[in-house]
């Protein structure tokens, strides 16, 4: 299991340096990160989100996943929508930095889990901030946890959508990279297999959080 630092950076602080920078292991893309003028650490800014249906009992454990595109569906290739920060979101110099992470989550549901609009977005507090194997001294990310509610015809209009990716295979795969990151959306039921370094992690925060 990843590892949680105890007390995350607060990249939410006044006088943080905003940046963009290529990483080694999406070197065509520019994530966003904020850095500290005097201490130096820099931080890498990603979010996640939980999306559970509207009008029905708030239940922790039933919320959206979607499948890695071409992933086995029995094997560890599910995840809730989640995605980092680009270096577009640095353009916006006049939003905060919570302003931007609901930005950069809203889009990442929408590209993941075709989902467009996200009712009642809040930030659970959840940090999970931990650093990558290639990331130099002092540089960290952090994955802010939001949740949410989409009404139920969003979400019935998702899983249908999933159906015609499913049955219109080669159109799919002329979509925009972003948009075919994902080829299948389920409900979590704690049946499913969790991909990644990360999402595993990130669930476990959620329903500790809730329990």
């Amino acid at each position: 299991m990843a590892q949680i630092t105890a007390k995350a950076f607060d990249v939410f602080q006044a006088g943080l340096i905003r940046g963009v920078e290529r990483l080694p292991y999406a070197p065509k893309k520019q994530y966003f990160y904020v850095q500290h003028p005097t201490e130096g650490w820099r931080v890498y800014l990603r979010a996640g989100c939980f999306i559970h249906e509207l009008y029905k009992p708030f239940v922790p454990s039933r919320f959206i996943i979607v499948k890695r595109t071409d992933g086995d569906a029995a094997k560890a290739t599910w995840e809730p929508p989640k995605g980092q920060m680009e270096g577009r979101d640095a353009r916006e110099t006049k939003k905060s930095i919570m302003q931007l992470l609901k930005q950069n989550v809203r889009r990442e549901v929408a590209e993941e889990a075709k989902i467009e609009n996200i009712r009642e977005l809040n930030h659970t507090g959840l940090i999970l901030q931990s650093v990558e194997p290639d990331f130099p001294p002092d540089t960290y990310f952090q994955y802010h946890v939001f949740s949410g509610y989409a009404h139920p015809r969003q979400i019935q209009n998702a899983f249908e959508e999933f159906k015609w990716i499913e049955d219109h295979r080669e159109a799919f795969m002329k979509m925009r990279s972003d948009e075919r990151e994902k080829d299948a959306i389920e409900w979590y039921d704690g049946n499913r297999k969790i991909m990644g370094r990360w999402s595993p992690t990130l669930i476990q925060m959620y329903l500790e959080h809730y329990a």
